[in-house]
């Protein structure tokens, strides 16, 4: 009902978006373009299909992602990637820097047409989300189609929490819907279990932010800039905002006093601000050059304008000291790890509470100085002139940045498991006539043939059957078990229509829907079937059928066959009922929990097979309500057969035994 409500909203404000759009296009024409991608609306290349999804949502991010996407391309180059954004200056960089090795285009609206078109058009195989950035439809439609997403250099800070909480109700499932997180720090990884992420799948992995360094390209590039500036006193302000832009050319005009060939390069956070911070130069009195018209700094320029983006650490390894903006104003500051790597010490002011965790580490190692005035700025850049307090203050600036080095490495490795391998490798195919999904490790290409009992027998590979409402068939191909089953309707409608089902979207069918939750089951290190290929296939018009293949558990038995030819330890019991423990757990429903679902493989480990009509739940009378089934099975095999070795009063005990330790 909330996600109902939450997409009519979205609905209803879409077209306020692009009035916002078009107004922001005044400054800035690249807000009015590329407006169908905003909706999924544009056409999409058949050959993006089964790409990897990268969303790095703003400059901020796509900064931090850089070096983790380099790795990842350079690793799987003929992986298909596709980077998304929300902003033109996002979009620009990730152009410059990427190329024709990713292919860049907005993420959509979060409309719930807008998710299901933009799944549809390029069934990703695999998501990964930068830092927060959770949209309820997208992730909704992502896992329906059984698209493992992950959140990556996550950051959840004490009063951005408060603001998720408010929206719980809306939210709880989309914590429950990704497949792991890494996170900066351990403030965060509390936070995001409080809003209801399971421990199991968050890590701690650090910041990719401190993962920076210079480049030989990058080195070359400043060399033939340094020759024009060697001698001049350069100082560089980094991400500046309106009202820091004034406050910089003021200290500047001051310097100039005292130090008349020095130049100050301004690169202002937004590009729409580049012509406003012209102007205002052009006011103060002061020399003019810009980036977008010169390959070098002019000898004569008191004021260098870098309108461009990406080349921070360009501007950073000219000038020795740096002023990173957004801190003089309630902005929250910005990222200072680019112009450390570069080589440049900081100055900022004190309003950087988007970058807690960077700058205490900095302040702890008196690597950063603190201004709030113009005259600040002024002594700060005098101070840091003497090279003796410049080696030292970026010594320790360097010293930091290197002890949290690692997390790409850590964080890459992570996403590739967790979503590049097992339900990374999960592919969809779609037909007129329905919907298949199938493991493509397992079966590298699937066709309907696969779930005829027919086929295989062609193949020569049943190894047996075993017959109930319906029959299931005991395949082996090689090495190869599997489990072959089609699904039958049971009770009074079972009578009439055996094997059809109420036609239903075909995620919510019922082998599409096992298969899934399988995949899901597993990634929580359940002890479950691994899921080889489901099949939903239209009939009539109203109707359609279902079968799933699943692997054979290697030596498993189930309960029921064991109990007709031995007794079971007390040992073993006590396992049975851990394992459902550890499914309850999980929140997992058993809807059919019984001896015949329960099985023990030849190492005496416990199993639970058949989810047909399974779920996940809240805390509820459910779980006694499974324990009560499960024991109703028992009573009911005992009284059917004569040979059946499970007596109540001393293994019963055993199994809750094992539930409640």
């Amino acid at each position: 009902m909330m996600l109902w409500l939450y997409g009519l909203i979205l609905r209803l404000v879409t077209p306020a978006v692009f009035v916002w759009l078009w107004l922001r296009g005044r400054k800035d024409l690249r807000y009015r373009s590329h407006w169908a991608e905003r909706l999924a609306l544009d056409t999409v290349s058949s050959n993006l299909q089964g790409c990897a999804i990268i969303h790095s949502v703003s400059v901020g991010e796509t900064l931090a992602a850089k070096r983790l996407i380099e790795q990842f391309v350079a690793q799987f180059p003929d992986e298909k990637v596709v980077i998304t954004c929300m902003t033109p200056t996002a979009r620009s960089l990730i152009q410059t820097h990427f190329g024709n090795q990713v292919t860049c285009r907005y993420w959509p609206l979060d409309t719930p047409g807008s998710a299901k078109r933009f799944v549809s058009k390029l069934r990703p195989k695999t998501v990964w989300i930068m830092e927060t950035e959770l949209w309820p439809q997208m992730l909704n439609s992502l896992a329906q189609a059984s698209v493992p997403v992950c959140l990556l250099n996550a950051r959840l800070s004490k009063r951005s929490a408060a603001g998720y909480r408010r929206f719980h109700r809306l939210l709880k499932s989309v914590w429950q819907q990704l497949s792991f997180v890494s996170v900066q720090n351990k403030e965060t990884a509390r936070r995001m279990h409080v809003l209801g992420v399971p421990k199991e799948r968050l890590f701690v992995d650090g910041n990719l932010k401190y993962d920076i360094e210079l480049s030989q390209t990058d080195k070359l590039k400043a060399d033939s800039w340094k020759e024009n500036s060697e001698g001049r006193l350069v100082w560089l302000g980094s991400s500046t905002h309106p009202g820091e832009h004034e406050q910089l050319l003021a200290a500047h005009k001051t310097i100039l006093n005292e130090e008349p060939g020095a130049c100050l390069i301004i690169a202002p956070r937004h590009p729409e601000q580049f012509e406003a911070v012209a102007k205002l130069v052009e006011e103060s009195s002061l020399t003019l050059a810009r980036r977008s018209q010169s390959e070098t700094i002019p000898s004569d320029c008191d004021v260098f304008l870098a309108d461009s983006m990406g080349e921070m650490m360009l501007w950073g390894q000219l000038a020795p000291v740096s002023f990173i903006g957004g801190s003089l104003i309630e902005r929250g500051g910005h990222n200072p790890l680019e112009v450390i790597a570069a080589g440049s010490n900081v100055m900022s002011g004190k309003h950087v509470f988007n970058f807690p965790q960077v700058y205490g580490e900095l302040a702890k190692a008196s690597a950063v100085n603190w201004v709030e005035s113009v005259d600040d700025i002024v002594k700060t850049i005098n101070k840091l002139q003497q090279p003796a307090v410049m080696k030292q203050q970026h010594d320790a600036a360097k010293g930091v940045l290197k002890t949290h080095q690692g997390a790409t490495q850590r964080v890459l490795a992570r996403a590739l498991e967790y979503t590049l391998t097992g339900s990374g490798m999960i592919k969809t195919e779609q037909s007129p006539r329905g919907l298949i999904r199938y493991d493509s490790d397992i079966i590298e290409a699937i066709e309907d043939k696969h779930f005829t009992a027919q086929y295989w027998q062609q193949q020569k590979a049943i190894a047996g059957n075993s017959t109930g409402r319906a029959t299931v068939w005991f395949i082996q191909q090689g090495d190869l078990g599997l489990l072959l089953r089609h699904y039958y309707r049971g009770g009074l409608v079972g009578k009439i229509n055996k094997d059809r089902f109420l036609r239903e979207p075909a995620e919510k069918s019922r082998a599409i829907y096992e298969f899934d939750l399988l995949l899901k089951l597993r990634e929580k290190g359940l002890p479950v079937p691994r899921p080889v290929a489901a099949r939903m296939e239209k009939t009539g018009v109203f109707s359609y059928k279902a079968d799933i293949l699943v692997e054979v558990i290697p030596g498993a038995v189930d309960v029921f066959r064991l109990l007709r030819e031995k007794q079971l330890s007390a040992e073993l019991w006590q396992k049975l009922g851990a394992v459902i423990k550890e499914l309850h757990d999980a929140g997992v429903y058993h809807s059919d929990l019984n001896c015949h679902n329960l099985m023990l493989d030849d190492h005496d480990k416990a199993w639970i097979v058949d989810f047909d009509k399974c779920d996940f739940r809240e805390e509820g009378d459910w779980k006694e309500a499974n324990i009560q089934r499960l024991l109703r099975s028992l009573r009911k095999e005992k009284e059917k057969n004569d040979t059946f070795y499970w007596k109540e009063s001393r293994d019963w005990p055993e199994l809750l035994t094992g539930y409640r330790r």
